[in-house]
Protein backbone atom coordinates (compact mmCIF):
# COMPACT_ATOMS: atom_id res chain seq x y z
CA UNK A 1 0.00 0.00 0.00
CA UNK A 2 1.33 3.44 -0.94
CA UNK A 3 1.85 6.30 1.51
CA UNK A 4 1.93 3.98 4.51
CA UNK A 5 3.57 6.67 6.63
CA UNK A 6 0.25 8.54 6.74
CA UNK A 7 -1.67 5.42 7.70
CA UNK A 8 0.82 4.76 10.47
CA UNK A 9 0.65 8.32 11.76
CA UNK A 10 -3.12 7.97 12.04
CA UNK A 11 -3.04 4.53 13.64
CA UNK A 12 -0.22 5.46 16.01
CA UNK A 13 -2.71 7.81 17.66
CA UNK A 14 -5.45 5.19 18.07
CA UNK A 15 -5.97 2.74 20.95
CA UNK A 16 -6.81 -0.09 18.55
CA UNK A 17 -5.62 -1.16 15.13
CA UNK A 18 -9.05 -2.51 14.23
CA UNK A 19 -12.56 -3.13 15.50
CA UNK A 20 -12.90 -4.75 18.92
CA UNK A 21 -13.91 -4.20 22.53
CA UNK A 22 -13.31 -5.56 26.01
CA UNK A 23 -16.57 -7.51 26.07
CA UNK A 24 -15.71 -9.42 22.88
CA UNK A 25 -12.20 -10.20 24.08
CA UNK A 26 -13.57 -11.52 27.38
CA UNK A 27 -16.32 -13.53 25.68
CA UNK A 28 -13.76 -15.25 23.46
CA UNK A 29 -11.40 -15.93 26.36
CA UNK A 30 -14.20 -17.34 28.52
CA UNK A 31 -14.89 -19.96 25.81
CA UNK A 32 -11.42 -21.45 26.25
CA UNK A 33 -11.24 -24.53 28.51
CA UNK A 34 -8.45 -25.94 30.61
CA UNK A 35 -5.77 -23.29 30.34
CA UNK A 36 -2.93 -23.35 32.87
CA UNK A 37 -3.26 -20.94 35.77
CA UNK A 38 -0.63 -18.67 34.21
CA UNK A 39 -0.85 -19.33 30.45
CA UNK A 40 1.83 -18.27 27.99
CA UNK A 41 0.11 -16.24 25.29
CA UNK A 42 1.24 -14.84 21.93
CA UNK A 43 -0.64 -11.80 20.60
CA UNK A 44 0.14 -11.71 16.86
CA UNK A 45 -0.03 -8.27 15.27
CA UNK A 46 -0.83 -6.60 18.56
CA UNK A 47 -0.81 -3.07 17.10
CA UNK A 48 -1.46 -0.33 19.68
CA UNK A 49 -2.44 -3.13 22.02
CA UNK A 50 -5.64 -2.25 23.83
CA UNK A 51 -6.77 -5.87 23.48
CA UNK A 52 -3.35 -6.98 24.78
CA UNK A 53 -3.87 -5.09 28.02
CA UNK A 54 -7.44 -6.38 28.30
CA UNK A 55 -6.23 -9.93 27.73
CA UNK A 56 -3.52 -9.59 30.38
CA UNK A 57 -6.09 -8.51 32.95
CA UNK A 58 -8.56 -11.23 31.96
CA UNK A 59 -6.15 -14.15 31.62
CA UNK A 60 -3.60 -13.68 34.38
CA UNK A 61 -1.03 -15.00 31.92
CA UNK A 62 2.20 -13.76 30.39
CA UNK A 63 1.85 -12.25 26.91
CA UNK A 64 4.37 -11.77 24.14
CA UNK A 65 3.03 -8.79 22.18
CA UNK A 66 4.34 -9.14 18.63
CA UNK A 67 4.36 -6.40 15.99
CA UNK A 68 6.92 -5.09 13.50
CA UNK A 69 5.97 -1.40 13.86
CA UNK A 70 8.01 -0.11 16.79
CA UNK A 71 5.83 2.97 17.53
CA UNK A 72 2.91 0.60 18.23
CA UNK A 73 5.04 -1.28 20.74
CA UNK A 74 6.30 1.96 22.30
CA UNK A 75 2.76 3.24 22.76
CA UNK A 76 1.65 -0.11 24.14
CA UNK A 77 4.45 -0.25 26.68
CA UNK A 78 3.74 3.28 27.90
CA UNK A 79 0.21 2.13 28.67
CA UNK A 80 1.49 -1.14 30.12
CA UNK A 81 3.63 0.84 32.58
CA UNK A 82 0.65 2.99 33.53
CA UNK A 83 -1.33 -0.20 34.20
CA UNK A 84 1.47 -1.85 36.20
CA UNK A 85 1.70 -4.80 33.80
CA UNK A 86 5.40 -4.61 32.93
CA UNK A 87 6.03 -8.11 34.28
CA UNK A 88 3.37 -9.81 32.18
CA UNK A 89 3.43 -8.08 28.75
CA UNK A 90 6.67 -8.47 26.81
CA UNK A 91 7.02 -6.55 23.52
CA UNK A 92 8.70 -8.21 20.54
CA UNK A 93 9.47 -6.38 17.30
CA UNK A 94 9.20 -9.11 14.70
CA UNK A 95 7.26 -9.75 11.53
CA UNK A 96 4.60 -12.41 11.91
CA UNK A 97 6.02 -13.88 8.71
CA UNK A 98 9.37 -14.48 10.43
CA UNK A 99 8.35 -15.85 13.84
CA UNK A 100 11.14 -18.03 15.24
CA UNK A 101 9.46 -19.50 18.31
CA UNK A 102 9.82 -23.20 19.01
CA UNK A 103 7.00 -25.50 17.95
CA UNK A 104 4.37 -26.30 20.60
CA UNK A 105 5.51 -23.33 22.71
CA UNK A 106 2.32 -21.41 23.55
CA UNK A 107 -0.83 -22.24 25.50
CA UNK A 108 -2.87 -19.63 23.64
CA UNK A 109 -2.42 -17.57 20.48
CA UNK A 110 -4.47 -14.41 20.03
CA UNK A 111 -4.84 -12.19 16.97
CA UNK A 112 -7.51 -9.52 16.60
CA UNK A 113 -7.77 -8.41 12.98
CA UNK A 114 -4.20 -9.24 11.98
CA UNK A 115 -3.85 -12.91 11.08
CA UNK A 116 -4.92 -12.31 7.47
CA UNK A 117 -1.59 -10.54 6.83
CA UNK A 118 -0.04 -14.01 6.73
CA UNK A 119 -2.76 -15.28 4.42
CA UNK A 120 -5.49 -16.61 6.69
CA UNK A 121 -4.98 -20.31 6.06
CA UNK A 122 -1.20 -19.99 6.35
CA UNK A 123 -1.66 -18.04 9.58
CA UNK A 124 -3.95 -20.65 11.09
CA UNK A 125 -1.54 -23.41 10.05
CA UNK A 126 1.43 -21.58 11.61
CA UNK A 127 -0.48 -21.08 14.85
CA UNK A 128 -1.22 -24.81 14.94
CA UNK A 129 2.54 -25.46 14.83
CA UNK A 130 3.26 -23.02 17.65
CA UNK A 131 0.53 -24.23 20.03
CA UNK A 132 0.98 -26.93 22.62
CA UNK A 133 -1.30 -29.98 22.25
CA UNK A 134 -4.74 -28.85 23.34
CA UNK A 135 -3.73 -25.19 23.05
CA UNK A 136 -6.15 -22.66 21.66
CA UNK A 137 -6.29 -20.05 18.92
CA UNK A 138 -8.58 -17.01 19.08
CA UNK A 139 -8.75 -14.53 16.23
CA UNK A 140 -11.03 -12.06 14.48
CA UNK A 141 -11.31 -11.82 10.72
CA UNK A 142 -13.33 -9.80 8.23
CA UNK A 143 -16.28 -11.93 7.15
CA UNK A 144 -19.07 -11.61 4.61
CA UNK A 145 -22.49 -12.65 5.87
CA UNK A 146 -24.08 -12.99 2.46
CA UNK A 147 -22.92 -14.25 -0.92
CA UNK A 148 -24.45 -11.27 -2.72
CA UNK A 149 -22.48 -8.35 -1.34
CA UNK A 150 -23.27 -4.85 -2.56
CA UNK A 151 -20.64 -3.84 -5.10
CA UNK A 152 -19.23 -0.94 -3.03
CA UNK A 153 -18.65 -3.34 -0.13
CA UNK A 154 -17.08 -6.01 -2.32
CA UNK A 155 -14.80 -3.45 -3.95
CA UNK A 156 -13.64 -1.80 -0.72
CA UNK A 157 -13.45 -4.64 1.77
CA UNK A 158 -13.23 -7.87 -0.18
CA UNK A 159 -11.54 -7.08 -3.52
CA UNK A 160 -8.25 -8.64 -2.37
CA UNK A 161 -9.81 -11.36 -0.24
CA UNK A 162 -9.97 -14.37 -2.51
CA UNK A 163 -10.03 -17.01 0.22
CA UNK A 164 -12.69 -17.70 2.85
CA UNK A 165 -14.71 -14.46 2.83
CA UNK A 166 -17.87 -16.32 3.90
CA UNK A 167 -18.28 -17.68 7.41
CA UNK A 168 -18.97 -21.33 6.52
CA UNK A 169 -15.82 -21.55 4.39
CA UNK A 170 -13.76 -19.88 7.10
CA UNK A 171 -14.92 -22.27 9.81
CA UNK A 172 -14.38 -25.30 7.57
CA UNK A 173 -10.82 -24.17 6.87
CA UNK A 174 -10.07 -23.79 10.59
CA UNK A 175 -11.33 -27.32 11.21
CA UNK A 176 -9.33 -28.66 8.25
CA UNK A 177 -6.16 -27.15 9.72
CA UNK A 178 -6.50 -29.24 12.86
CA UNK A 179 -8.69 -27.20 15.20
CA UNK A 180 -12.01 -27.91 16.82
CA UNK A 181 -14.07 -24.72 16.69
CA UNK A 182 -15.21 -24.02 20.24
CA UNK A 183 -17.23 -20.92 19.50
CA UNK A 184 -17.64 -18.11 17.02
CA UNK A 185 -19.60 -14.89 17.17
CA UNK A 186 -19.91 -11.58 15.36
CA UNK A 187 -18.44 -8.69 17.29
CA UNK A 188 -21.03 -5.92 17.86
CA UNK A 189 -21.34 -2.84 15.69
CA UNK A 190 -20.35 -0.71 18.67
CA UNK A 191 -16.90 -2.37 18.52
CA UNK A 192 -16.50 -0.73 15.12
CA UNK A 193 -18.27 2.58 15.67
CA UNK A 194 -17.41 3.42 19.29
CA UNK A 195 -14.09 1.67 19.86
CA UNK A 196 -12.45 2.01 16.43
CA UNK A 197 -14.03 4.65 14.22
CA UNK A 198 -14.92 7.23 16.90
CA UNK A 199 -11.26 7.75 17.96
CA UNK A 200 -10.33 7.83 14.27
CA UNK A 201 -12.87 10.56 13.56
CA UNK A 202 -11.37 12.63 16.39
CA UNK A 203 -7.86 12.29 14.98
CA UNK A 204 -8.60 12.78 11.27
CA UNK A 205 -9.28 16.55 11.36
CA UNK A 206 -5.93 17.20 13.06
CA UNK A 207 -4.05 15.26 10.41
CA UNK A 208 -6.04 16.79 7.56
CA UNK A 209 -5.09 20.23 8.85
CA UNK A 210 -1.46 19.22 9.34
CA UNK A 211 -1.17 17.88 5.78
CA UNK A 212 -3.54 20.30 4.05
CA UNK A 213 -1.01 20.87 1.26
CA UNK A 214 -0.18 17.19 0.67
CA UNK A 215 -2.59 15.55 -1.74
CA UNK A 216 -1.23 12.05 -1.10
CA UNK A 217 -1.87 12.37 2.63
CA UNK A 218 -5.36 13.77 2.15
CA UNK A 219 -6.15 10.86 -0.18
CA UNK A 220 -5.26 8.42 2.62
CA UNK A 221 -7.45 10.21 5.14
CA UNK A 222 -10.31 10.45 2.66
CA UNK A 223 -10.07 6.70 2.12
CA UNK A 224 -10.53 6.15 5.84
CA UNK A 225 -13.53 8.48 5.89
CA UNK A 226 -14.98 6.51 2.99
CA UNK A 227 -14.48 3.28 4.93
CA UNK A 228 -16.33 4.70 7.93
CA UNK A 229 -19.23 5.83 5.76
CA UNK A 230 -19.32 2.45 4.02
CA UNK A 231 -19.54 0.60 7.33
CA UNK A 232 -22.34 2.82 8.57
CA UNK A 233 -24.36 2.15 5.41
CA UNK A 234 -23.63 -1.53 4.82
CA UNK A 235 -22.75 -3.07 8.18
CA UNK A 236 -25.55 -5.64 7.92
CA UNK A 237 -23.60 -7.36 5.14
CA UNK A 238 -20.21 -7.90 6.77
CA UNK A 239 -18.33 -7.70 10.04
CA UNK A 240 -15.62 -9.22 12.16
CA UNK A 241 -16.15 -12.79 13.30
CA UNK A 242 -14.40 -13.92 16.47
CA UNK A 243 -13.37 -17.57 16.08
CA UNK A 244 -11.98 -19.68 18.91
CA UNK A 245 -10.51 -23.11 18.19
CA UNK A 246 -8.68 -25.79 20.13
CA UNK A 247 -5.79 -27.74 18.63
CA UNK A 248 -6.94 -31.30 18.05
Amino acid sequence: MENMEYFFELFDALPRGGPGNYESTKRAFDAIPCLPEFPLILDIGCGPGEQTIDLAKISGGKIIALDNHQPFLDNLMNRVCDAGLEEVILPKNMSMLEMDFADEFFDLIWSEGALYFMGLQNGVRRCHQLLKPGGCLAFTDLTAYTIDLPKPVADMFFSEMADFPQLDAKLAMVEAEGFTVLTHFTIPKSAWLDNYYAPMEIELPHLEKKYADKAEALAVFQLMRKEIAMYREYSDYFGYEFIVGRKQ
